[in-house]
């Protein structure tokens, strides 16, 4: 044996183990449990002064396992400080202490002479000084072990038999071990000992563990990996190998992309112990599917991987991870494939039914579909989506049109065919079926329909494209449309439910979101800053509300396009938060702009907090915001009185000949703080030669005048004493 594989072995020898047996645990709630089970038994082993070299916490579905290493069979002793009444409350202690001193003295089994003086954030409080000694850690370890899975939290729990419960499933057995011993105590029915079970695939009865070493070597016997991590691991680099096996084989053709959804494979990751891949193909008769109805059948419904042939051709090969490694692979591939091909089949069934309709058709439909009570129809929500698109494209520039390859009479063209059209998809089997392809289903639809009657493909590809990513991004991760019209019908879409909802009285309060309200505010507010679209907020929240031209509402329009563009901005400062600092939104975000050129500000200001000019500038702009009071005339260069006012003047006029650009880009940003450079030392002389606040009035409102000019200048910085208190915060911590 290698010396380092003595000192594992040393160390397991030395560990407390513990394993709690559940019936199927949530695939999504594992790794959380078992991070908080990790943190729970750290924090009591803490607090209880045991020693050990760490910690190590997994899980599968049918096991949470936590393994303490190098664990010290005795408790250091050590002392407590325990904190009692304020000094201002102990009356004349210690000559005549108070009932509260006697109290909490008589508590702690303590005299009140014995307490002594102790200063805290709080101010001066009595506290004791209590010796703990030393214990055995065998003692500890099950009031450590039972404290620490009654505190686990859950989204959902159970309770089973009489009384037994809470916990995320129902507990078969709870192995505790300590060196070779068993830890005793009793949790949720069920008395800690020394029996574990192996996989459901292998059968067979519960085995005795004899210790940690044994309980590992079982481990790898039954080819179980209870790290989350490197299960994940192994699982994706096994993807990636039958793919290629598959390939080299000639069993698949060359050039497939493995499609491996984080989210999904970190799913699939906690729903097997163990695992085999395994590799199937479709039969050829479903190529003339979707590729989307395809891609959600093999991932949301049976949780498969994609191997993706390309843009625009079928989905024919597919990988399964199965938790029965022993199983025979021809009959778990021939089951994959069987369960995949009964749902294609009803995907067909419904693809040549709806085809029998066209898309136009089922407008009428809409009308009978409620979209909000006491709002209106899904009907009524098309039209105002509608209509707000137009009052959209009335205010878009022109260059931002042209930057897209389109001209505005074709844009208005697309966007009134995409808008009429977008939820007839509603109504049809398949979407019905499968209600996550709301949108592709009716591009794809469209597309057939357009190829039919002859339609020029450029027009009739965009109105696709828009209808069938008009839900696009469905979560904060996804990509944002890269096409214009996909990018106003998204935002109008958005938009108009939100002000539906809004007008119906669903503003979300705490954690109350029945609606998804805060989530499609967020893609909304993501498609304005990042689509570059010139609309604040409260304007598009007024244009919103206008659309639904409804001739009463159950609240005033005013109050709700003021409480829903507040909502918006609100999503603005999620969307601007950087590592857990809200600061950023309070700096790069100014009133009433569209909330792109905010989102190019923050591009920006994210790293020239870094540069050497941040602190010249920021000192400079927070000194004139604080001095400047309300509205200021216009200056009068009559009235300057020393060189300095004349020096400060002279500059701002040569700059407003460069003024800087209503859409900047992230590098006139940077061009601005070159131009403004040189501005600097003629302020730092302006304050130390001028009073600003001069006793002649009109001198002063003058002066006034000229300082705000220079902020209106500086104003494409953001509010720039807001990151210096970020800054200030980073260097005391740092």
């Amino acid at each position: 044996m290698s010396p380092a594989n003595a000192d594992v072995q040393g160390n397991l020898r030395q560990s407390a183990l513990l394993e709690i047996g559940c019936e199927e645990l949530p695939a999504t709630q594992i790794p959380d449990v078992v991070d908080s089970l990790e943190r729970l038994v750290r924090v009591a082993l803490a607090e209880r002064g045991a020693s050990f070299s760490g910690i190590f916490a997994g899980g599968t579905p049918s096991r949470l396992v936590l393994r303490i290493d190098g664990l010290l069979p005795e408790t250091a002793s050590r002392e407590e400080l325990v904190t009692g009444p304020s000094l201002s409350a102990a009356g004349s202690w210690p000559d005549d202490p108070s009932q509260a001193v006697r109290g909490f003295a008589r508590a702690q089994k303590a005299q009140p002479e014995n307490l002594e003086v102790v200063e805290t954030p709080r101010g001066r409080y009595l506290a004791l000084r209590k010796a703990i000694p030393a214990r055995p850690v065998f003692e500890i370890l099950p009031e450590v072990f039972l404290k620490a899975l009654s505190g686990l939290s859950f989204s959902k729990s159970m309770r089973w038999g009489t009384g037994i419960g809470p916990f995320l499933r129902p507990v078969l057995w709870i192995l505790a071990l300590y060196r070779d011993e068993v830890v005793g105590f009793e949790f949720a029915g069920k008395v800690s000992g020394r029996l574990t079970s192996p996989p459901r695939f292998r059968g067979g009865a519960p085995l005795l563990v004899r210790n940690v070493l044994h309980y590992d070597s079982e481990l790898r016997d039954w080819g179980v990996e209870l790290s989350i991590p490197r299960r994940r691991d192994r699982i994706e680099n096994d993807l990636i190998l039958a793919m290629k096996l598959e390939e080299s084989a000639g069993t698949w053709p060359d050039g497939l992309t493995l499609s491996i959804d984080p989210q999904l494979l970190d799913e699939v990751t906690c729903l097997v112990e163990s695992y085999r891949v395994i590799p199937a193909t479709l039969p050829e008769r479903f190529a003339a599917i979707p590729a989307a109805v395809v891609r959600t059948v093999l991932k949301v419904h049976q949780r498969f991987f994609v191997a993706d042939s390309g843009a625009g051709r079928p989905v024919a090969h597919f990988l399964g991870v199965s938790g029965n490694p022993s199983a025979d692979l021809a009959t778990v591939r021939d089951g994959y494939v069987r369960v995949v091909t009964a749902r294609l089949e009803d995907a067909a069934y419904y693809i040549a039914r709806d085809r029998a309709i066209p898309l136009s058709d089922r407008l009428p439909g809409l009308d009978s579909v409620v979209f909000f009570p006491g709002v209106g129809t899904v009907g009524d929500k098309v039209r105002a989506t509608r209509r707000l698109l137009m009052e959209i494209l009335a205010i878009l520039p022109d260059t931002l049109i042209a930057r897209h390859h389109m001209t505005r009479t074709d844009l208005a063209a697309i966007l009134d065919r995409a808008a009429t059209l977008y939820k007839a998809d509603l109504l049809t089997g398949l979407v019905k079926e499968f209600p996550e392809l709301e949108g592709e289903v009716g591009g794809h639809y469209y597309l057939l329909e357009a190829e039919k009657t002859g339609e020029p493909a450029p027009f009739s590809s965009a109105v696709a494209r828009a209808i069938a990513s008009h839900y696009a991004p469905r979560t904060f991760r996804d990509p944002l449309p890269e096409d214009l019209p996909s990018i106003l019908l998204s935002l109008c879409d958005r938009a108009t439910g939100q002000a539906g909802a809004f007008l119906g009285g669903a503003n979300p309060s705490g954690s109350l979101d029945p609606f998804a309200l805060r989530r499609g505010g967020l893609g909304l507010v993501r498609l304005l800053a990042e689509g570059d679209l010139p609309v604040t907020l409260s304007h598009l929240a007024d244009l919103a509300l206008e659309a639904w031209d409804q001739a009463s509402s159950p609240r005033p329009r005013e109050e709700v396009s003021r409480t829903l563009a507040a909502f918006w901005e609100d999503r603005m400062e999620s969307l601007f938060t950087r590592d857990g600092a809200s600061v950023w939104h309070g700096a790069a975000r100014l009133p009433e702009e569209p909330p792109f050129l905010s989102w190019r500000r923050l591009s920006f200001l994210a790293e020239f907090f870094e540069g050497a000019d941040f602190e010249a500038f920021e000192t400079i702009k927070t000194r004139v915001d604080r001095i400047l009071s309300g509205e200021s005339p216009s200056f009068d260069p009559s009235l300057i009185a020393v060189g300095e006012e004349r020096a400060l003047w002279e500059r701002l006029e040569s700059l407003a000949k460069t003024p800087f650009p209503d859409r900047p880009t992230r590098e006139d940003f940077f061009a601005e703080t070159e131009r403004l450079r040189p501005l600097l030392p003629v302020v730092e002389a302006f304050f130390s030669a001028v009073l600003v606040n001069d006793p002649d009035l009109r001198i002063r409102a003058n002066r006034q005048a000229l300082l705000t000019a220079l902020a209106r200048r500086l104003s494409v910085f953001g509010r720039l004493d807001r990151l210096a208190s970020q800054l200030r915060k980073e260097r005391t911590n740092g």
